[in-house]
């Protein structure tokens, strides 16, 4: 069966304010009558701990049941405890935010319990309320016509359509060879420097780093299509628009337009210390809303070389598919780890579902540029403008300001 990209299930008119008593008493039992058996094996297979909520002074704990799960009121032997407003479990429940969207935000009240333990409660939640299992024993990576998937395999413009568009689905990742003209990426790699002086640290569309000897360094170049025609050229040329067609396939994607921050340029400089640059194992719905945006794609365009000494992007095969925990993807995954080396004019394709992580350049500094496809909007479905990963980001945003700003002060 082919893989569907859309996994919208909820819809931000739906949203409402929701209660533990209300939630516990009339969502949860048919949450646990159809889920229950993925969330009680999640438990199991990460030898996680009883969760406790504690919510404006009262406790509620979900803990397993035999093959399914169960919440009773107080807390348990060994559980983890974690304090929410309502607000914050309201938003938790209906998966506008995440325990890591809280924790990243420095939001989140947590005890008797560690990061790796919230992380799998995360994953064993988003199991509850989507049915997306935790573990798979049965999971398998296969090609069109039933063969074991080659999960290195690099897609030349030659490649068969089809292949390409199942292999994304099957494996929630693509590496796209030699699509994109080298020259072009040598004339970005130009425009990246002679654009670089109109950004400033704080300026609100630049993100700075430290390096070992004290420098800080601009790492990220938004709203850059501006200050780059030849990117501008290529987001609007041909082969962008047929890599497109290729990955809808039966899914319809949002029109693509070319203002704006449709792209991000980026540069990897050796050596960072502090601030935000190569991140470890995530998921781009990781903070939240999941089952309102997913699927959509993330495309990464090598404008110079990418691998070991440089640097590269990392996906987990199938993390699409089974919600492996964060901080497990980190230690200790339990499906493949696939480095995706690129050339120049490479581009490489993962879904927002998918763990991925960029490892640091070692030896020299590597350029690449970050833009991506949505789905399309839902037929009579108005996404809500003021949600609250908007204004988590925003948080976030201003905290990793003050982090650039503190960076600067102690290099100075």
């Amino acid at each position: 069966m082919t893989y569907k990209l859309d996994r919208r299930t909820r819809r931000d008119a739906d949203r409402h304010d929701i209660t533990p008593h209300e939630f516990f008493a009339l969502e949860f039992p048919q949450l646990a009558a159809k889920h229950g058996h993925l969330v009680a094996a999640g438990i199991e297979a990460l030898a996680a701990p009883p969760l406790t909520l504690e919510i404006e002074g009262a406790q509620w704990t979900v803990l397993p049941t035999g093959n399914n799960i169960e919440v009773k009121s107080g807390t348990a032997e060994g559980a983890l405890i974690v304090t929410l407003t309502g607000a914050q479990f309201s938003d938790w429940v209906q998966n506008q935010l995440t325990f890591n969207g809280f924790m990243v935000a420095r939001d989140l009240q947590f005890r008797n319990g560690t990061v790796a333990a919230v992380s799998a409660w995360d994953s064993l939640w988003i199991s509850l309320l989507e049915g997306w299992a935790v573990t798979d024993d049965q999971l398998t990576f296969l090609d069109r016509r039933g063969a074991p998937l080659d999960l290195a395999t690099a897609f030349t413009p030659e490649a068969d359509p089809a292949d390409i568009a199942h292999f994304l689905r099957e494996a929630g990742y693509l590496h796209l060879k030699a699509w994109l003209d080298p020259q072009d990426m040598a004339r970005i790699v130009t425009e990246m420097d002679l654009a670089l002086p109109r950004y400033q640290e704080g300026d609100g569309k630049s993100w700075w780093a430290t390096v070992k000897d004290g420098t800080r360094c601009c790492v990220r170049l938004q709203e850059f299509v501006e200050h780059s025609p030849t990117t501008a050229q290529v987001l609007s040329g041909d082969a962008w628009a047929r890599i497109r067609e290729i990955l809808a396939d039966q899914d319809a994607l949002a029109e693509l337009r070319v203002e704006g921050r449709i792209i991000e340029a980026l540069y990897k400089p050796v050596g960072v210390v502090s601030g935000p640059s190569d991140v470890d194992f995530h998921r781009d719905c990781h903070l939240g809303r999941h089952s309102y945006m997913c699927s959509n794609m993330t495309a990464g365009i090598a404008l110079t070389p990418t691998g070991h000494d440089n640097g590269s992007l990392r996906v987990i095969a199938g993390s699409h598919r089974v919600a492996m925990p964060v901080e497990v993807a980190k230690t200790r995954p339990y499906l493949p780890v696939v480095a995706l080396p690129t050339e120049t004019g490479d581009v490489t394709i993962h879904l927002s579902c998918t763990l991925h992580e960029s490892t640091p350049p070692v030896f020299a500094e590597r350029r690449v540029m970050y833009t991506g496809f949505s789905l399309a909007p839902q037929p009579g479905v108005v996404m809500a403008v003021d949600t609250s990963i908007k204004q988590l980001r925003e948080r976030i945003s201003d905290i990793l300001r003050k982090q650039n700003e503190a960076g600067a002060a102690v290099g100075k």
